[in-house]
């Protein structure tokens, strides 16, 4: 990459820097935190309540069927009307959420209580990912990278949160109330406090999508991408393939436990170095979607598969560090994925909507991967079989990206001018 585009991509990064810490904090405490506690929760549940294995990881069904929905709603939302009011909602349901899990004694609030997540991550993750884009031309894929990589903090930090307190006898939904402090006590303040001030980021976070004379509206605009067939392609291939991580993410502890005979104690770093490898795989993975576009994103999915089959043979500690290290790599492509592909495809044209589009199927995959995993162990007993059908699932996904390619992106070598920083410290768009 010459020495302008690079240029471009450090101005770009250093004008918006602000966002990115902002946005990294709001994602880690909204849907880090929350989504890698609920790991913790499912084998207390059972053994509190007598719940089976389908029983809790229904409660990931709850947060990401609310979050599908949510994910389209925020998204024209905040076409509409911009983020600010998006994220605020999203900071204090989360709040709300871990903190109804005190209450949390019978199915009904403990599902609630995950809907409620499912609102939350959705609202904060679906605005930020429009906001990054629309703030960031040269490279997207890195920013999202950065503020995603605070997913997989929380899969770093969980383990030792809720291990030693787990050890001490503290109830599971005691803990879960305690976490939700976060997001009531520094979530919501810190944004508010951000959006209080007056700049260029906080003038694109608010404002809404114009729609140019003549050009489709809203709905013209969902018609027009539904008759496309990779479309349904990419659709179906992100549903696939977001299924199968998420029930990794769910169920791997609950794997090396029940199937592998490790203690929790043994395990507690995996959670933490698959986390670590995920952060620092995100803007890694950011970059090279930046660089490589949708061929890039083929790599992660096929790496999800091998990732899947690497868990049959575990047995001892190489063998967990080999399959751990490429389940942490594959996690880090994944969500970041997303936004990219529906920007370098479908174009800028409605941007909150059509990354709302997109992220229903996200969420669909999130909600049906962890109980279909689930069902399959408690009829055969085991992880074994459920497994191989899910490295077949991962591999389905990244045959349906074979015949996608970008129509919005331009390859580095092929840049001819790139955006400067203006004296507001914004890029003007890149052509596409």
């Amino acid at each position: 990459m010459g020495a302008n585009v690079a240029g471009s991509a450090k101005a770009e990064l250093m004008a918006n820097w602000q966002i990115l810490v902002v946005a990294f904090l709001l994602v880690f405490f909204s849907f880090g935190v929350p989504n890698f506690s609920l790991p913790y929760m499912y084998k207390p549940a059972m053994d509190e309540f007598g719940w089976s294995n389908t029983q809790v990881n229904l409660l990931s069904t709850a947060k990401f069927l609310i979050g599908a929905v949510a994910a389209l709603g925020m998204g024209i939302l905040i076409d509409k009307i911009g983020g600010k009011v998006a994220v605020l909602v999203g900071a204090l349901a989360g709040g709300c959420a871990m903190a109804l899990f005190l209450i949390a004694t019978n199915l009904p609030i403990y599902y609630l209580a995950g809907a409620m997540l499912g609102l939350s991550a959705s609202s904060i993750v679906s605005a930020m990912k429009v906001v990054v884009s629309r703030l960031y031309e040269v490279n997207p894929g890195l920013a999202l990278g950065i503020v995603l990589g605070a997913t997989s903090l929380g899969q770093t930090l969980m383990p030792f949160v809720w291990t030693p307190l787990l050890d001490a006898g503290i109830n599971w939904r005691t803990i879960a109330g305690m976490l939700s402090l976060g997001s009531l006590l520094i979530s919501a303040p810190l944004w508010m406090f951000f959006m209080s001030r007056v700049g260029a980021t906080q003038d694109i976070i608010n404002s809404s999508t114009a729609r140019a004379a003549g050009a489709p509206t809203m709905w013209e605009r969902a018609k027009e991408i539904s008759h496309e067939r990779g479309f349904w392609y990419i659709m179906l291939g992100i549903f696939l393939v977001s299924g199968v991580d998420q029930a990794m993410t769910q169920n791997t502890v609950t794997y090396l436990r029940n199937d592998k005979g490790f203690n929790l104690n043994d395990i507690v770093w995996y959670s933490s170095f698959t986390g670590i490898l995920a952060v620092v795989a995100k803007p890694v993975a950011g970059w090279v979607y930046d660089h490589y576009s949708i061929a890039g994103i083929r790599f992660f999915y096929f790496l999800l598969a091998v990732s899947v089959l690497l868990a049959l043979p575990v047995s001892g500690g190489l063998s967990l560090f080999l399959f751990v290290t490429v389940l942490g790599i594959a996690h880090g492509g994944l969500i970041v994925e997303a936004p990219v592909l529906t920007k370098h495809y479908l174009g800028p044209r409605n941007l909150g909507m059509t990354i709302g589009i997109v992220s229903v199927a996200v969420n669909l995959g999130f909600a049906a991967g962890p109980p279909a995993l689930g069902a399959f162990v408690d009829y055969f007993g085991n992880y074994q079989y459920g497994f191989m059908a899910y490295t077949v699932v991962a591999l389905v996904g990244f045959a349906l990206m074979l015949p996608i390619k970008p129509r919005f992106w331009t390859p580095p070598s092929k840049r001819k001018q790139e955006p400067e920083a203006g004296a507001t410290g914004k890029l003007q768009p890149a052509a596409v």
